[in-house]
């Protein structure tokens, strides 16, 4: 304590409160899409190997008595490396199987939803896919929001933008499930992610 707070008397500072019109902090991109993807009723998996990524996808197989042939995939690298059954045509009845295999553009932290093109879905409507979608990820996939997405798309394809682009919405979220029943949509589904540590 100094000589002149002796005789004026040393004010106490106090820390200031925080004000209520300053944003909230943010999570990191990955601990908000884990709170969001996981609060609407997703389901994801931490992957920190290959061996670990087909572990898991079996064990999401076994856990809904599926065969990987009775899951499709529209892609045929993932189709040789979990063994499901490799669809190339652009159109038909993809309800028959009972799952999709997909992987995405970029996985959305503030909604906890998931950004596709025609790079994952070719030309198919959300509607045609079956009600359970696998998605494959990795984390620097990872966006803040659709913006930022749609700003990373539009410089990861300089030459031509990818079409179909849309969001995969969660089956069981309740804001889905109004909006669904409001304008008859079946576009949300069951999903499971593996997010693997790239």
């Amino acid at each position: 304590m100094g000589i002149w707070d002796k005789f004026f008397g040393k004010s106490k500072t106090q820390k200031p409160k925080k004000s209520p019109f300053l944003p909230a902090e943010e999570d990191h991109l990955d601990i908000g899409f884990a709170k969001n993807f996981t609060r609407k009723g997703g389901r994801f998996l931490y992957i920190e190997s290959k061996d670990i990524l087909l572990i898991n996808f079996k064990e999401i197989c076994v856990e809904n008595n599926w065969e990987p042939q009775q899951i499709l995939s529209l892609n045929q690298t993932n189709s040789d490396l979990f063994s499901t059954s490799y669809v190339n045509e652009t159109s038909g009845n993809l309800k028959a199987y009972n799952a999709a295999l997909i992987d995405c553009e970029y996985l959305i932290s503030n909604t906890g939803k998931i950004l596709l093109s025609e790079n994952q879905i070719r030309y198919f409507k959300l509607s045609d896919l079956p009600e359970t979608i696998i998605v494959k990820a990795r984390m620097d996939q990872l966006v803040r929001d659709v913006s930022h997405g749609m700003t990373l798309l539009k410089n990861k394809y300089p030459k031509t933008i990818p079409t179909n682009i849309t969001t995969l919405k969660i089956k069981s979220d309740p804001e889905e499930a109004e909006k669904a029943v409001a304008t008859s949509s079946t576009t949300s589904k069951s999903i499971y992610l593996l997010l693997e540590d790239k």
